[in-house]
């Protein structure tokens, strides 16, 4: 048997494809999911419970389409060509017209769960609690292999060197993702009883299609974020996507990167901030000290001046007082040829008519003093 090439093989199925009939001019009836855009081409996949397929919608149709039916989650009805990719083997519909077809399940699904939470109240500012400002750690439901475990391990871990990561490994789509989110915020929870403390969950994943975010639709996930005792950070998918978690979850983020962002204080930064403000403070302390210093040194002198003024004022008073006491001493008069007369118990005479004749009187004078009997005694007249 003559073998023939790859090349070979898809150029012939994909002249089959373009060559046949049935496989143009489809309407085709499914969901959009994975939207995408680059320059005026649009990408997207149809898909129904069973299948999917990938199409395009090239930029010279695109100006012909009504582009509002064009969106994720939507039910349209496609008119489209085989569009056959011979060098990669693979196939889409090319998109050359679209009406459409009613709401896409999934959209209605999300549509129910979200009116029907927000009428409960589960989005209401009341009960959103605060994320801690210095956690001491962080609990992660996420998968532990995809690409949002790495982003927020790289953020937190550039920021801060004293928050604890705890990985709650988690399936995040498809089968038994919706238990396996609610089990592990539950978990946490219940660790977080037991006396393991956890400050913050972030719950999340990376972007993808609406099927690939719809566990973070799940009315039961909502739930039981919304009944997590733990503050819940939001991350699922990218800035464009926005899930009903978001909106039950204490604080919504973007992206992981963003969560871990929001979830710690940087701690480098804070180190340099209580540096600064610590020689701030010791400058500060120093330049108060050399100012009481100075004020102390300034009062001091005063108070020694007033002391000094106070005490020559003292001595002054005390040299008059000297001067006064010299003038008015006893002696004094005495040195002048006076004398003081005294009664047999030492009292002064001041007064000659207490002088009685006869009696004895001591005469004090400068040098001694003598008895003298009185006689004779004449009042002055």
């Amino acid at each position: 048997m003559r073998p023939v090439s790859v090349s070979q093989v898809n150029e012939y199925i994909a002249k089959k494809l373009r060559d046949d009939y049935n496989l143009k001019g489809l309407a085709v009836e499914g969901e959009i999911s994975g939207l995408s855009r680059s320059g005026q081409h649009y990408y997207l996949t149809l898909k129904d419970a069973e299948s999917q397929i990938r199409c395009a919608i090239w930029g010279s149709n695109a100006a012909k389409i009504n582009m509002e039916l064009v969106e994720n989650g939507k039910k349209i009805v496609a008119v489209c060509d085989i569009s056959p990719y011979a060098k990669g083997g693979t196939y889409s519909l090319s998109i050359r017209h679209v009406e459409a077809a009613g709401e896409g399940d999934l959209m209605a699904e999300f549509n129910r769960i979200k009116e029907l939470l927000e009428k409960e109240g589960l989005f209401d500012k009341k009960y959103k609690k605060p994320i801690p400002e210095f956690p001491y750690r962080i609990g992660i439901v996420t998968s532990s292999t995809g690409a949002a475990i790495e982003d927020i391990r790289k953020i937190i871990t550039a920021k801060n060197d004293f928050t604890d990561i705890l990985i709650f490994p988690t399936l995040v789509q498809g089968v038994g993702a919706v238990r396996s989110i609610c089990e592990n915020i539950e978990k946490a929870n219940r660790l977080a009883k037991e006396g393991l403390r956890i400050d913050t969950l972030i719950v999340g994943r990376g972007g993808g299609s609406p099927e690939d975010l719809a566990a973070f639709n799940d009315e039961e996930v909502c739930r039981t974020i919304f009944a997590s005792e733990i503050p819940v950070i939001s991350a699922v998918g990218h800035e464009s996507d926005f899930s009903i978690s978001d909106m039950v979850a204490d604080v919504r983020a973007e992206t992981p990167t963003a969560a871990a962002d929001m979830a710690v204080m940087n701690t480098f930064e804070l180190r340099d901030t209580i540096d600064y403000f610590s020689e701030q403070l010791v400058t500060s302390a120093k330049n108060k000290t050399e100012a009481q210093r100075l004020l102390l040194c300034s009062r001091s002198d005063l108070l020694f001046a007033n002391i000094k003024s106070k005490i020559n004022e003292s001595a002054s008073i005390v040299d008059k007082a000297v001067i006064v006491l010299k003038e008015n001493d006893p002696r004094q008069v005495f040195a002048k040829g006076y004398a003081a007369v005294t009664d047999d118990k030492g009292q002064i005479v001041p007064d000659i008519s207490i002088i009685k004749e006869g009696k004895e009187y001591t005469i004090k004078m400068t040098g001694g003093s003598f008895t003298a009997t009185a006689s004779d005694v004449r009042k002055d007249h």
